[in-house]
């Protein structure tokens, strides 16, 4: 036979661990609603504040990179001056860009077609001190910024450029080459020790090179 089932007392549901958890959880809202709202509000606008951040980021990358796509175009057709002027822009107005950190890189390259060897010089060491991240730019970058000193007949310290890129960028393709115009630039200031400590990295260093032996016969001329 049946027992009829016990009624529950409403002193038995306060006791129970889990309806108390719910109605002290439904107080503590109650109490903080102001609060809580308050809180869900600000975690939803950072999230938008997010979205927008990304998003106009991403805006930013497209229209930088079309900008640099026209200097490039300009550049093939050897007006430098409106390549300048568009990079300029670049870098002036979406600092921060991937674009505009190769932009300074390409206004350097412009200048130095221009043949004016100290504003090369200035974005060369402008590309090298803040951006530097790309290691094919930035091999090429010391490169330019050596091959700038050297035109101002500052052999001296072009060399010690070119040596900083090929020992900072051993695996570039342009590091051997970088090796041996170091060697010739410390030939050109008298620094014969030094010159030979160039060549010498490209014999020991990159002897698949073809640059091997020019560099074997500058060493045996100036050992002898």
């Amino acid at each position: 036979m049946l027992k009829p089932r016990k009624k529950i007392t409403k002193k038995q549901i306060k006791e129970d661990p889990l309806v108390t958890s719910y109605f002290k959880a439904i107080d503590f809202i109650k109490l903080h609603q102001q609060k809580i709202m308050t809180g869900v509000l600000v975690f939803l606008a950072v999230i938008v504040l997010i979205i927008f951040l990304l998003q106009s980021k991403k805006t930013a990358e497209l229209e930088a990179s079309e900008k640099l796509a026209k200097a490039n175009v300009e550049l093939n057709r050897g007006d430098q001056q409106a390549a300048i002027d568009i990079l300029l822009s670049l870098t002036d107005n979406f600092s921060g860009t991937k674009s505009a950190a190769k932009g300074v890189y390409f206004i350097a390259k412009a200048y130095y077609e221009k043949g004016e060897f100290d504003k090369s010089q200035t974005y060369f060491e402008k590309y090298l001190d803040d951006y530097a991240k790309d290691p094919i730019l930035s091999s090429a970058a010391y490169s330019g910024l050596a091959a700038c000193l050297e035109q101002q007949n500052k052999h001296e310290e072009a060399a010690k450029y070119y040596e900083a890129g090929a020992d900072k960028y051993p695996e570039s393709f342009i590091a051997v080459q970088q090796l041996m115009d170091a060697g010739r630039c410390y030939q050109n200031s008298q620094q014969f020790g030094r010159a030979k400590e160039c060549y010498q990295k490209v014999i020991d260093n990159y002897s698949n090179s073809t640059f091997k032996s020019d560099a074997e016969l500058y060493l045996a001329k100036l050992t002898g």
